[in-house]
């Protein structure tokens, strides 16, 4: 009676103390149990705190880079991306700064994309919260337009939802400026909501 008891109870230890970084390969099994997990086979969880985004001036693609107080109209994109066999965490950030003149848009745009790597795994990344729907490896992305009206800096916060599902918890982009700013002034940064990533 005792032995069936010690066999029940040992694998439910191992798998408890896998969790607090103690090897369950280490801990020696009744005999008669079966080894229900190992260190490579848990799921572990790592937390980032507030991932920042450096500001990113996407390059000038039309005109003269001077938006002359006709917006710019800002449309930015940020998304997660697994990478480099799902083991590599990366953010990407795609701005359109587009001039706004009269009815139609003017000559001067700015628009490119960057990518920032967040976080290596020793293994497979299996998910990363909060970050909306997933649907297979893609993530939601995160959005946001806007028509800058000034030349100062256009400040933006978006606090966690419950449950939590917003990628972006700060958005701050420069549009127009005095002088010349197409391709070398104008562009966003971003600071992230907290990230909790699970990978084997």
């Amino acid at each position: 009676m005792f032995r069936r008891f010690v066999s029940f109870v040992l694998p439910t230890i191992a798998l408890g103390l896998t969790g607090c970084g103690v090897d369950a390969t280490e801990a020696e099994l009744a005999q008669g149990s079966e080894q229900v997990a190992t260190t490579e086979q848990a799921l572990h969880s790592f937390v980032l705190n507030a991932v920042n985004l450096n500001f990113f001036a996407p390059p000038r693609t039309k005109g003269d880079g001077e938006f002359g107080g006709n917006g710019p109209r800002m449309d930015v994109r940020i998304e997660l991306l697994r990478l480099n066999n799902n083991t590599e965490l990366w953010a990407e950030m795609s701005i359109i700064a587009q001039e706004r003149d009269g009815n139609d848009d003017g000559d001067t745009r700015a628009e490119g994309t960057r990518r920032y790597h967040i976080f290596t795994a020793p293994t497979w990344i299996e998910s990363v919260t909060p970050v909306g729907a997933m649907e297979g490896f893609t993530f939601t992305p995160f959005t946001y337009g806007f028509l800058d009206t000034g030349h100062g800096l256009n400040a933006y916060q978006f606090p966690q939802l419950v449950p939590a599902s917003r990628l972006v918890w700060q958005l701050s982009c420069v549009g127009d400026t005095k002088g010349d700013e197409a391709g070398s002034k104008t562009g966003c940064e971003a600071i992230l909501h907290d990230l909790a990533i699970t990978y084997y």
